[in-house]
């Protein structure tokens, strides 16, 4: 049977990862620290489509950091991008107390919409909201 997830892989299945130089390279399955690595750093993809996603998704990512930080400021400023799926928009909220998982934080709204402004909101929308339009 194939592989459900990247967890189910085993000897011989073929899955897809990416390298530093933002290539997808096609990879058999060995279960040695290679394949071990790239699986335990969510770097594995069953289908070519998945890593290119991730690939695309990682290059939002890097610009929002590019303005943001993942760190948390206590009683500062942490403005964030949300997007609101029954307005179908972008909002910044600003979270001085209020921490989420997996956030990129701004220290000012106006650094926010310079991230969204670069990437653009169709991709931010699709790539790291996950959004289909």
């Amino acid at each position: 049977p194939e592989p459900k997830t990247v967890w189910d892989l085993k000897c011989g299945d073929e899955y897809y990862c990416l390298d530093n130089a933002g290539n997808i390279n096609y990879i058999t399955w060995h279960e040695d620290a290679y394949n071990l690595f790239q699986r335990e750093n969510g770097n594995a993809f069953l289908t070519y489509d998945e890593a290119k996603f991730e690939l695309e998704r990682r290059k939002c990512e890097a610009i929002m950091l590019k303005y943001g930080r993942r760190t948390f400021k206590i009683n500062m400023s942490n403005f964030c991008v949300c997007y609101n799926q029954l307005h179908k928009n972008f909002q910044l909220d600003n979270h001085p107390y209020y921490q989420d998982q997996g956030h990129i934080y701004f220290d000012s709204d106006k650094l926010a919409q310079k991230a969204i402004d670069e990437i653009g909101k169709e991709r931010l929308k699709k790539y790291i909201f996950r959004v289909e339009k």
